[in-house]
């Protein structure tokens, strides 16, 4: 009995896996100037066009993310750090002003260039998403942009919204706004990203912290609810005021996390634990400098010394860096540092008079790893086609994300997205396990009868919170009554978490 319930959990968790890669929440990119659109198939580069018309006001300069159907991959909307805009390119029911006044209204047309500071998450699978917004007040704008000189300007705000997309006729609605997740708090302007949990449902989300730390906070997100924030501090390296710049990536299967920041000369890498969302065994590299190819009276070292982007190989043995005028390719395995390191392209993929700097980069569910610019008057990028490939295997491309047209729009970088196709992993989370007994002084926790086929009833723990799980750490169900109905569940294990204690029960 217990062989064949390992077997068909094995089943049901390959199964989940299987749906979850078939997502195509991220086939298409809304990118640049012009809401230049790529959509990709499984292996060709994408296909590139112009979206929305005449020239209007779309921008999406570093800050931005877009979302599609995970069904059809038809695109849902989009936002650039500041506004959220509809399939058609209208301006969402309620999407507007998703940032206070001084900073919505410090450029003409409102989009932040803070790269990572928006993304999209599905909150469910009903229709419903969460938008991530890092941003600044209008209080702490007029502090340190007004009273400090504009000095170091940390944002100070990271908000949720939760847009309905069936709402108005399907274009989608916000109805909830701006909802504070961390306020009054100095984070990164930059360096935002999330990854899967391993139950193949929620999500981690982590945030960059102050300056001249290395500080991490976390949620997790759920369908109903997001927890958090945790904190993580380490030692290195301690990234500066200088953010404008800066990327966190997580390798495919989301066991490894990276980051890099702008005049940090140094590669953040530790491990991922998809169950906590905690990072572990964290290692620092530093990143070659090589600024010779760059025409320029001052030291030449200053322009190449800072770090934009940073992505893992699909395979996850390699790690790509950006900076200015050059791109690495790092297999931070390989002891010697003199073969670990690889310099994918030296200087610009261009003119030096046109050249637009290297920015940050994200990989195609093609397998290719696209590279943005911080400058957006470019009208095509370069690819990596191969970085699973050692060295010069890795194919670099140069000027090969393009749409060869008359029409004046530019090119800037990918948007923010998480790795949508990202399934279960496999991984035994708390609380499937061993279940956890009562501590001293605690009165045990009692469930009969146990197994059961209509419901299960609970002693000792009149008033507290139960909670039921599934194999995969899922919360089902949860009540402060001293009975659970579980004729709505299918037979099997599951877990009953109360009072810091788990029994593991049997529905039959």
């Amino acid at each position: 009995m217990k062989k064949l319930f390992v077997i068909c959990a094995f089943f049901i968790l390959l199964s989940g896996q299987y749906a979850t890669s078939q997502n195509l929440s991220g086939k298409r990119w809304i990118q640049g100037a012009r809401a230049i659109e790529a959509t990709f198939t499984d292996t060709s580069r994408p296909t590139i066009k112009i979206i929305y018309g005449n020239p209007p006001p779309y921008y999406y300069l570093g800050g931005h993310s877009n979302i599609c159907d995970s069904a059809t991959g038809k695109l849902l909307f989009s936002c650039n750090g500041m506004v959220l805009y509809d399939s058609l390119g209208g301006i969402m029911d309620n999407g507007d002003h998703l940032v206070e006044s001084f900073y919505y209204n410090y450029d003409a047309i409102p989009s932040s260039s803070a790269t990572q500071s928006s993304l999209i998450l599905p909150k469910g699978n009903n229709g419903l998403f969460y938008v991530f917004i890092s941003t600044i007040s209008d209080s702490a704008w007029d502090f340190y942009v007004t009273n400090a000189g504009g000095g170091g300007v940390p944002f100070d705000r990271l908000q949720v919204n939760v847009v309905d997309m069936n709402a108005n006729g399907g274009h989608g609605s916000v109805i909830v706004k701006n909802k504070m997740l961390l306020q009054g708090v100095a984070i990164h302007k930059t360096m935002m990203q999330a990854c899967r949990h391993s139950n193949g449902i929620d999500w981690w989300l982590l945030k960059q912290g102050e300056y001249d730390t290395n500080r991490i906070y976390r949620f997790l997100v759920k369908a109903d609810t997001i927890e958090g924030p945790w904190i993580q501090n380490f030692a290195e390296p301690k990234y500066s005021i200088y953010d404008r710049l800066g990327q966190y990536a997580f390798s495919k299967d989301g066991t490894k996390f990276a980051s890099v920041q702008e005049k940090a000369n140094q590669l953040f890498l530790a491990d991922f634990d998809r169950c906590t969302g905690e990072l572990s065994n964290p290692k620092v590299f530093n990143i070659p400098v090589d600024s010779t190819t760059i025409p320029n009276p001052l030291p030449q070292y200053l322009l190449d010394s800072l770090c934009y982007g940073v992505c893992f190989s699909p395979n996850g043995q390699y790690i790509y860096i950006t900076r200015r005028w050059n791109i690495y390719q790092f297999e931070y395995q390989e002891p010697d540092s003199m073969l670990a390191w690889y310099r994918v392209i030296h200087g610009p993929d261009t003119t030096h008079q046109k050249f637009q700097y290297y920015s940050h980069l994200y990989g195609g569910v093609d397998g290719r790893i696209y590279i943005g610019y911080f400058g957006g008057q470019a009208h095509e990028s370069s690819v990596i086609d191969k970085p699973d490939i050692k060295g010069v295997g890795c194919q670099f491309c140069r000027k090969c994300f393009r749409l060869d047209t008359n029409v004046i729009f530019a090119v800037t970088s990918p948007p923010n997205m998480p790795d949508y196709t990202l399934g279960p992993s496999g991984q035994v989370c708390w609380p499937v396990g061993l279940p956890i007994p009562a501590k001293m002084g605690v009165e045990e926790l009692e469930v009969w009868p146990n197994p059961s086929n209509s419901k299960f009833y609970f002693k000792n723990k009149n008033g507290k919170r139960k909670e039921l799980y599934n194999l995969v750490g899922e919360l089902l169900y949860t009540t402060h009554l001293d009975e659970i109905d579980i004729q709505r569940y299918t037979k099997g294990i599951y877990f009953i978490k109360c009072d810091g204690q788990t029994k593991k029960v049997i529905i039959e």
